[in-house]
């Protein structure tokens, strides 16, 4: 049995701990943090654990093994490095992406830890994302090219419900629909684990609004290309490959962004570029800083976005994280739902406790954060 501590019992608890109930024999929460006792009390009775009133006296206590932080709230910016420190595994639940320019701090905390720090990369772990790494093994072969439509979602912005005063939700404009950075690193990463290999060159520019459901958007298509099958990672070469005209051999992957269009002509509309919606997300324009939600906003996750793959034998569809469509070049289409599976919280928690044992097996680390990071950051060099 893993004895843990568990940091935060937010929105964000909320969805790990049915899964953390099912795992009780492997993982027991020792003790528990919050940043409002009250409800550290409420859970540790929950949980037949110790609250304790500081992250410090949880991390130092000699019956936690390894930290779950779920909710860090305002304690967010000294976490990390306060963890980092006490060199005990972590799983962090929450976005380590909260709209600063958290590259550099990323870089500095993975040469400070010796520990490890497990983020939750929750798309890669979805059912029918498991179910597609199955298929591509046995029927459909290696993808050649993945679209992810996020242009069909309605945003966390327009989702935002503000419970701050009016000043606070003017941070959050009526009809804009901004990917959050979190969202775009994480469905790199789902395409990564897809491909089974690292990408190598990225490129951001207007899409066609014909490939989309949302003609009257302002679109842009973040182009990720990867290596092919068997050959080495070459940036150069793979960019090369990728500009040549017809070339539908080279791996790639497209993000399709929407930037609303409401219809008026004023100078908003002339900011939507490429590369000023790439400083906006990455937070890299002091003039133009990125839109955050207010810290008191409840936020309602966006619809979930069209997935379609293109692999060597035939195609699929996900049309969400639990149901799948697929054909292979010899089968007629296959309908699956898999809403009986393991959750995406259940695996994760779950790797995670066997990774803390002492297993072999491997888990998301910052790389998995910084990457992907790095690959956005070189689309303003392009």
């Amino acid at each position: 049995m893993i004895q843990v501590g568990l940091v935060g019992v937010g929105p964000q608890w909320e969805r790990y701990h049915p899964a953390l109930s099912r795992l009780r024999r492997p993982i027991h929460v020792e003790a528990v943090y919050d940043p409002v006792f009250a409800r550290a009390e409420s859970a540790a009775r929950d949980l037949d654990a110790d609250p304790v009133h500081g992250i410090r006296a949880l991390a130092a206590r000699g019956n936690v093994e390894a930290i779950l932080v779920m909710d860090p709230t305002w304690t967010r910016p000294s976490i990390l490095p306060l963890l980092a420190r006490q060199e005990k595994p972590v799983f962090f639940a929450a976005s380590l992406l909260d709209g600063s320019d958290c590259h550099q701090q990323l870089k500095s905390l993975q040469t400070d830890s010796d520990g490890l720090i497990m983020p939750a990369m929750w798309r890669r772990f979805m059912p029918a994302a498991i179910r597609l790494q199955e298929l591509i093994a046995t029927e459909l072969g290696r993808p050649q090219e993945i679209t992810i439509d996020l242009a069909g979602q309605t945003s966390f912005h327009s989702y935002a419900i503000a419970q701050a005063d009016a000043t606070a939700q003017k941070s959050v404009p009526d009809g804009v629909a901004v990917p959050t950075l979190e969202s775009i690193v994480g469905w790199l990463d789902f395409c990564r684990n897809l491909f089974r290999a690292f990408p190598v060159s990225a490129s951001l520019s207007p899409a066609a609004a014909a490939s989309t459901s949302t003609p009257s958007a302002q679109l842009l298509e973040l182009r990720i290309v990867y290596p092919q099958a068997g050959r080495a990672a070459d940036p150069q070469g793979a960019k090369r490959s990728a500009e040549q005209p017809g070339n539908l051999r080279q791996p790639t992957a497209r993000l399709l962004i929407k930037q609303d269009d409401d219809g008026s002509d004023n100078a908003a509309a002339s900011q939507f570029s490429a590369a000023s919606f790439m400083r906006h997300l990455l937070n890299t324009d002091e003039h133009s800083p990125i839109i955050v939600a207010p810290s008191a906003t409840v936020v309602v996750p966006p619809e979930f976005p069209k997935i379609s793959l293109r692999c060597e034998r035939g195609t699929a569809e996900m049309a969400s994280e639990t149901q799948i469509r697929w054909q292979s070049n010899s089968l007629d289409p296959v309908e699956e739902t898999l809403a009986s599976e393991r959750t995406k919280e259940e695996i994760m928690l779950d790797i995670f406790c066997r990774r803390v044992v002492g297993g072999l097996i491997p888990v998301a680390d910052l790389n998995d954060i910084l990457k992907p990071l790095q690959l956005l950051r070189s689309c303003l060099e392009a």
